[in-house]
Formats: structure tokens, C-alpha cells, sequence
């Protein structure tokens, strides 16, 4: 499993859209309350979360060039 992949897997769990009220319960009780909606919040969780799996599903791209 390449490095790339891992990332992906552990941004999956991450940045799951239901843990945002973890998250923002964790930036409260360290002093740095986030100045985000819930909307907002929800959808670059999402956004995040799409992104680990492009990470983890894309296959590994080699360049002819280096062969």
C-alpha cells in the first residue's frame, strides 16, 4: 500500500461528515472555538472526505518517460 493510500484511508475516517461535532467539541474544549457554520463545516468535511478517497481509489499512474 503506497504512502498516497494510507493518507486516503486515514482522511476517509477523519473527515466523515458525522464527525463534525467531534471535531468542534475538540477546537472548543482547546480555546480556538471554529468560526465555521455547521453548514459550512459539513461540506468541506465532505469535500475533504472525497479527497482521501481519490487518494486511496485511484490506482498508481507511471509516466513512459520513466520507465
Amino acid at each position: 500500500m503506497l504512502l498516497r493510500q494510507r493518507l486516503g484511508v486515514a482522511m476517509l475516517f477523519i473527515f466523515l461528515p458525522i464527525n463534525v461535532p467531534l471535531w468542534k467539541m475538540i477546537f472548543e474544549i482547546a480555546g480556538h472555538p471554529l468560526p465555521f457554520g455547521d453548514l459550512q463545516l459539513f461540506f468541506s468535511f465532505l469535500v475533504l472526505m472525497v479527497m482521501g478517497g481519490v487518494f486511496t481509489f485511484t490506482p498508481k499512474l507511471r509516466s513512459p518517460i520513466w520507465k
